[in-house]
C-alpha cells in the first residue's frame, strides 16, 4: 500500500485534484491532515483524516478519521489523555527549537504513537545544526515516535534540489529507520514552485538507492500501520 502521509486541505487546489495524481504515481491514498471545510466530502482517495484536536468531538464518529494534530507553540497540548485513552495517533507539528516537548509528550503518554511533522522544519540551506541532530536522536529513541519526511519542497521559492534536504534524510532514517520514517508531501504547500510529483522526486533522491522493502516501507507501510490502515 502506497500512502501520502499528509496532504492539505485548500480551497483553491482541493482534494479531488489530488486523485488523478495519486492514481498517475501508483499511490493507494492521502492522509489529509488539518483544518477541513464545515462539511468534509467523501473523497475517494483521502485513506483516512487527522482533525485538529479541538475539533476531536466532532469527527469521532467519522469512518475515516485517523488521527489528531496540533501545534506546540503554546506549550503542551490539552486533551492529550483522550486522545491517549482511545488510542489516536498524534501528529506534532513543531520547529527545531520546541523538539524536546516530542520527549515529554512521549515519555507522559507511552501508548500515544506521535510523528513529527515535517522534520520540525529545519532550514535546508543551514544544513542540519547539532541542536536539530542531537534533539531527533532523542526523539528517535522513544519507541512511540515516528517522523515525517514530508513539506521539502514547501518552503522553496527557486529550482529545487535534492542536495538541501539530503543529509537531512539521510539522518532521520539512520535514527528511526523506515519502520518509523514516512513520506508526506504536504501538498499543496509547494505549488506553484513545485508539482506534487517534484515532491516525491526530492523525496526519492534524498533517501538514493535502497531496497524494495524499504522504499515500500517509507512510501506508506509505515503510514498504513500508524494510521491503522492495514487492518
Amino acid at each position: 500500500m502506497r500512502i501520502d502521509s499528509h496532504v492539505l486541505y485548500s480551497q483553491a487546489h482541493p482534494p479531488e485534484h489530488l486523485q488523478a495524481i495519486l492514481a498517475r504515481n501508483r499511490f493507494d491514498g492521502a492522509i489529509l491532515v488539518g483544518q477541513l471545510p464545515d462539511r468534509s466530502a467523501d473523497w475517494p482517495h483521502i485513506a483516512g483524516l487527522v482533525v485538529p484536536i479541538g475539533r476531536l468531538a466532532e469527527y469521532l464518529n467519522h469512518p475515516k478519521l485517523r488521527g489528531v494534530c496540533c501545534s506546540v507553540s503554546d506549550g503542551m497540548p490539552a486533551g492529550l489523555d483522550e486522545v491517549a485513552r482511545r488510542g489516536i495517533p498524534l501528529d506534532l507539528e513543531l520547529e527545531v527549537a520546541q523538539l524536546p516537548l516530542v520527549e515529554r509528550v512521549a515519555e507522559q503518554w507511552p501508548t500515544l504513537r506521535i510523528a513529527i511533522d515535517h522534520l520540525a522544519r529545519p532550514a535546508f540551506d543551514a544544513g542540519p545544526t547539532a541542536e536539530w541532530v542531537r534533539d531527533m536522536e532523542a526523539a528517535a529513541r522513544l519507541p512511540n515516535v515516528f517522523c515525517k519526511v514530508s513539506g521539502l519542497l514547501s518552503e522553496q521559492r527557486r529550482t529545487w534540489t535534492a542536495a538541501l534536504p539530503r543529509p537531512f534524510v539521510e539522518h532521520v532514517l539512520s535514527v528511526f529507520g523506515p519502520n518509523r520514517l514516512m513520506f508526506g508531501s504536504e501538498w499543496p504547500a509547494s505549488l506553484p514552485a513545485a508539482t506534487w510529483k517534484e515532491t516525491l522526486a526530492a523525496f526519492t533522491q534524498s533517501i538514493g538507492a535502497r531496497s524494495i522493502e524499504v522504499r515500500e516501507q517509507l512510501l506508506g507501510g509505515t503510514a498504513a500501520r500508524f494510521y491503522g490502515l492495514d487492518g
